[in-house]
Formats: structure tokens, C-alpha cells, sequence
């Protein structure tokens, strides 16, 4: 019995060299709070290192030793960090222009190291599948490095080579992180407005999507069939005889960065037209397909010779059903028309949690109809980047009132803030406002049509067929519940006015599903009759 024990502990890592690690990492870039707020203390043997080390100078700025400390710790933390810099509901705006330079100041690892993956993986040396391989990469990400190449017997492609050992370590890192979580609630009081051990298996799903290169190929045929139509977009071929979960080979796409004004300039190109081709692909990805780019990074869109637009890096995609659709939609109008009880709604139906602490809402109002009081109409037309500005806005009231989105709806969100910024660097005067709204409108048209009511009705009256059905077995356990005097009653009318609205909303959708259907059965009988002379 006892034997089988200690082999069981045995079998449980301890990580403690790598906690160690960390530790010590920290302790150099000297963020002692974070260690005291997560609980490591314990893992520094020595205190001397945290008294006598030179990184405890002001040298630089906190959120500057958070990058670098950052930097040092790997792949995992790297990640961590860029997928941070895009959340400013979560930290304020001097962390996430920090962490978003970790986008850009990875150095690669040997080009011998890649080799061997791409061998090991594929069973062919790198000589025997390409004929060209310049050994300089032309990307370095967090997991991987992206080098130029051409198949033998092919056509010129990139392959992206995820770094060796990188599974291994995120597994391990995000389990010490999911403890961390936990330790950090157990530690500091503000933790508990947030759901840390929700934000690190977000996280973790994150980077688990974006370690399986066969899943990425998937995600580019899925935009290849998507914009199939529209010949002025093109999204790279796979060669899946060349991909694995550690490589992927895809046809390489030649143009000019879509930030690169001199050389478009020099080309001849209309960047206010290419301003608002590029920001529609987001937009139409968005509010019409299934899944979404998240990352619409300059470095991910090129002008081809011929005008068309190259979309790269499918690694970071997520999906979008039309309910979530819709309640962006309605977000979305609410900043257009600075309607902040309508904002209020439609985050709640995002997913917005925090809102259930007593007087969160009344403090949300309040801060949201201050902002939004300061946007008239007029300056919201003059104003070429009053929506991203808004946008960013909503951000920090969102973690001002500790009022955290979940991962997806917050992208959403942000991949709009990131379009238009990518218009603006092409044109200053771009504005997404007027294709924003027309968004918003389509969609709004779509979910009230007569057609999109009619397929409503079927679950409609499923549920509804349910709720009569299950309701005298409801009604005669409240009875007993009353007769007994185990019934309380506790009614709260601060927010009454938000179930007002709602129940107004309720009954317009309904009053719109019944006329619809009356109109439907309107003409069908007056069809019918004229066939019959009547």
C-alpha cells in the first residue's frame, strides 16, 4: 500500500526547477509584488538575491521589466504576454503598449534546430522536399519561425517550423499557471473580481489551437472557401503532403506590406480604396461567416502586383454563431448612438461577468453616459478615429468597474479597434463609422426578416410547448412550497427598469414573428383564392 503511494507521487512532476526558475526571473526584473501576490515567495532561498541585485535601480519603467522578464521566461510566457496585450479590459494601456512589442523583438533560434524538426517530421531532409531553403527566417514568432523556400519540382512556398520542445513546455508552464491562478484568488483580494483560472484555460486553449499547424491549414481552406467569390482576395494553397502539426507548407504570397506607404505610393495604388478593401474583409468575416481572423496585423495582409489583397497567419481564429452576432451588432449601434443602457444589455449577452455585485450597474451607467455624453453627432462625423477611440473607451470603463469579456467577444471587439487603425495607416482620414454602420444595419435587417422569423418559429414553439408542459408540475410545487411556509419572496427594484426593457424587447420580436407569419398565410390564402377564381 505504501509503495504504490510513493510511486504514485512519483509520477506527479513537481516543476520545481522550472517554479524556481520563474522565480528567479521575476526576482531579477525585481517584481517582487507579483511574487507576493502569487505566492512564490517560498521558491527564493536566498534573500540576498532580491536585495543586492542591479536590476533593483530604476532603470526602467514596470511595465518595461514585465516585458523583459517576459522575454526570458519562453515560447509560453511570450504568448501569454502578446495575447495580454490585446486585452485592455484587463490591464491599463501602459502594460498592453508594452507587451505588444513582444510582437516584434523575438530573436529565432538556429537554423540547424529548425532543420532537424522539418526532417524529423516529414522523414526527408530539408534538401531532399526543397530545393531552395534560405536559411535566414522572414518571421520569428513566440512558436514557431517562417522560412522562404521552393518545393522541388513546385512553386515558391513558406514554411512555418514550430520551435522544438514547445508542447512539452506550454504544458508545463500553463499548469503552473493554472496553480498560480488559484494561489493568486487564495492571495489578493482583487483577484476575486476576476476569473483568473477562466483567463489561463482561455489562454491555454489559445496557444493549444495555435501549436497545431494541421488545424491552421484547416482554418486557411475554411477563408479560401469563404471569399471564394471575391477574386480581389487571396488566401495561400496548403501543400499538405509537406504539413505536419510541427510544419506547415503553404504557397507563398509576393506583395507589398499593406503598411508600407512609400513602396504603394511608388507602385501606384489608391490606398484610400485599399483602405476600405481591407477593413471590409474583417468586417465581412465578422458579421457573415462563421469564424473570424483575429489577428489583423499589418505583417498578416499584402498588396499583390495585381491588386488583390494577401491574407497570411491563420493560426489565431475564432468562431462567431449568430447570436453572439447579434448582440454585437447591438453593442455596436449602442456606441454609434451613445445609447449606454442599450451597451449595458448587450454585454450582459455577450457574456459580461461581475455585474451581479450590488450597485455595479448603476457605477457602469453612470461611467458609460459620462464618456459617451462627450461624443456629439457632430464630433462623432468629424472625428475619423471616434469609434476605435470609443472602443478603447468602453475598454477602460470595462476594467475600471472590474467587468471582465470573455475571450471571443472581447476579440471581437478589439479586431475592430485593429481594422480600423489599419485603415487609418493607410488613409488619416479613413472612417469606419459608415461601413460599421451599414454592418450593423444588415444584420439588424437580417435577424428581423420574414424569413429569418420563420425559422425562429419551429424552436419558438418548442420552448414554448415545453413551458406549458412542464408549468402545472411547476405551479404545484410552488402550492406545496407556499402550504409548507418554506416560501420566500425577495424583490430587488433598483434594476427594474433593465427587466422593463427587456420584456419590451421580448413582446416587439413577438408582435414582429406573429405579424410576419400573418402576412406569410395573408398571401397564401390569396394565392390560393385567386387559383380558384374567388
Amino acid at each position: 500500500m505504501f509503495n504504490d503511494k510513493a510511486r504514485q507521487k512519483q509520477k506527479v512532476p513537481s516543476h520545481f526547477a522550472r517554479y524556481r526558475q520563474i522565480v528567479m526571473v521575476l526576482a531579477k526584473y525585481r517584481l517582487e509584488e507579483v511574487l507576493k501576490y502569487v505566492g512564490l515567495k517560498n521558491y527564493l532561498l536566498i534573500g540576498w538575491v532580491l536585495r543586492g541585485n542591479p536590476w533593483r535601480k530604476m532603470s526602467y519603467t514596470k511595465p518595461e521589466r514585465m516585458r523583459m522578464a517576459i522575454e526570458e521566461l519562453g515560447t509560453t510566457f511570450v504568448k501569454l504576454g502578446q495575447i495580454l496585450s490585446t486585452r485592455a479590459d484587463l490591464l491599463p494601456p501602459a502594460y498592453t503598449k508594452e507587451l505588444s512589442k513582444l510582437q516584434s523583438s523575438l530573436k529565432p533560434l538556429p537554423v540547424e534546430v529548425m532543420k532537424k524538426v522539418i526532417s524529423d517530421d516529414l522523414g526527408r531532409s530539408t534538401d531532399e522536399v526543397f530545393s531552395q531553403f534560405v536559411p535566414k527566417p522572414i518571421g520569428v514568432a513566440s512558436i514557431g519561425q517562417v522560412y522562404a523556400c521552393t518545393v522541388t519540382d513546385g512553386p515558391e512556398v513558406v514554411v512555418k517550423v514550430q520551435k522544438p520542445g514547445v508542447p512539452e513546455m506550454v504544458e508545463e508552464d500553463m499548469l503552473i499557471l493554472g496553480r498560480v491562478a488559484v494561489s493568486v484568488t487564495k492571495h489578493w483580494k482583487g483577484a476575486q473580481q476576476y476569473d483568473l483560472v477562466g483567463i489561463v484555460q482561455e489562454i491555454a486553449d489559445t496557444i493549444q489551437t495555435e501549436t497545431d499547424y494541421i488545424q491552421e491549414g484547416h482554418n486557411a481552406e475554411y477563408f479560401a472557401w469563404f471569399f471564394k467569390g471575391d477574386q480581389t482576395i487571396h488566401i495561400p494553397t496548403i501543400l499538405w503532403e509537406s504539413t505536419t502539426a510541427r510544419v506547415i507548407t503553404m504557397e507563398r504570397i509576393h506583395g507589398i506590406g499593406i503598411l508600407d506607404i512609400q513602396a504603394l505610393d511608388k507602385a501606384g495604388f489608391d490606398r484610400k480604396e485599399l483602405a476600405k478593401r481591407s477593413v471590409s474583409i474583417w468586417l465581412k468575416m465578422v458579421f457573415e461567416g462563421e469564424a473570424f481572423h483575429a489577428d489583423p496585423h499589418p505583417g498578416n495582409l499584402f498588396v499583390e502586383p495585381d491588386g488583390r489583397l494577401g491574407l497570411v497567419d491563420f493560426g489565431m481564429v475564432c468562431t462567431v454563431d449568430n447570436e453572439v452576432r447579434w448582440h454585437l451588432a447591438n453593442a455596436l449601434k449602442a456606441i454609434l448612438d451613445r445609447n449606454a443602457d442599450m451597451l449595458i444589455d448587450a454585454l450582459i449577452e455577450l457574456g459580461a461577468v461581475s455585474l451581479r455585485i450590488e450597485g455595479s450597474r448603476a457605477r457602469l451607467r453612470k461611467d458609460m453616459k459620462y464618456v459617451m455624453g462627450h461624443f456629439s453627432t457632430t464630433h462623432l462625423l468629424k472625428r475619423s478615429e471616434s469609434v476605435s477611440y470609443n472602443l478603447e473607451q468602453l475598454f477602460t470603463i470595462l476594467r475600471r468597474n472590474r467587468i471582465q469579456l470573455p475571450s471571443n467577444t472581447f476579440l471581437l471587439l478589439k479586431t475592430i479597434v485593429m481594422a480600423q487603425s489599419l485603415g487609418r495607416g493607410l488613409d488619416p482620414e479613413f472612417d469606419i463609422a459608415p461601413m460599421l454602420q451599414s454592418s450593423v444595419i444588415r444584420a439588424i435587417k437580417k435577424r428581423y426578416s420574414i424569413i429569418a422569423a420563420l425559422r425562429r418559429m419551429p424552436v419558438a414553439a418548442a420552448e414554448l410547448a415545453s413551458l406549458v408542459g412542464g408549468l402545472p408540475q411547476r405551479l404545484d410545487r410552488m402550492m406545496k412550497t407556499a402550504e409548507r411556509g418554506e416560501m420566500q419572496v425577495r424583490a430587488n427594484v433598483s434594476g427594474i427598469e433593465t427587466h422593463v426593457h427587456h420584456l419590451e424587447r421580448l413582446v416587439t420580436r413577438a408582435v414582429i414573428c406573429i405579424l410576419g407569419a400573418a402576412i406569410v398565410v395573408g398571401l397564401a390564402l390569396f394565392f390560393v383564392g385567386s387559383r380558384l377564381g374567388h
